[in-house]
């Protein structure tokens, strides 16, 4: 009898541990095209960060949005090996802000240009260029345009 008691003990530290790891949050510390991302989930004691194993890409079809440095994500690892977790975006920090203080608009910033849907229009703005679309038409502002 003592014995499965100490058996149950074990299963049950076993579970708490799993329960533990099966979600983990942090900010991106590496980034690496092929193998993905590391997180810093904390750090040791000579002062080194603590990362996570590589992470796949957080992405899926046709489209690709590389995760930033610094940009909080989480991991979510149902059997509790980190190994094999699945990286979602978690939200923005200081050192990777939101590009939208408008809560009515959707805002993609990335790579020098900036898109924005908001009030029936959409705005794409690149350095000195921009375009709105709306329904009043479209608004070209921009240095030089060449048509061919």
């Amino acid at each position: 009898m003592f014995a499965e008691i100490i058996g149950m003990k074990a299963d049950i530290e076993a579970l708490k541990t799993a329960f533990g790891n099966s979600l983990k949050l942090g900010p991106v510390e590496e980034i690496d095209a092929a193998k993905g991302y590391r997180l810093k989930l904390g750090e040791g004691a000579d002062g080194e960060p603590w990362l996570s194993p590589w992470l796949p890409h957080p992405e899926t079809g046709k489209t690709s949005v590389p995760l930033k440095k610094g940009q909080i994500v989480g991991v979510m690892s149902p059997t509790g090996d980190m190994r094999q977790g699945l990286v979602f975006r978690g939200g923005y920090s200081a050192e990777n802000a939101s590009p939208n203080q408008n809560m009515a608009a959707n805002v993609f910033e990335d790579a020098g240009v900036r898109i924005v849907v908001a009030g029936g229009a959409l705005t794409i703005t690149t350095g000195g260029t921009s375009v709105v679309i709306s329904s009043d038409g479209i608004v070209m502002n921009s240095p030089r345009i060449d048509l061919n």
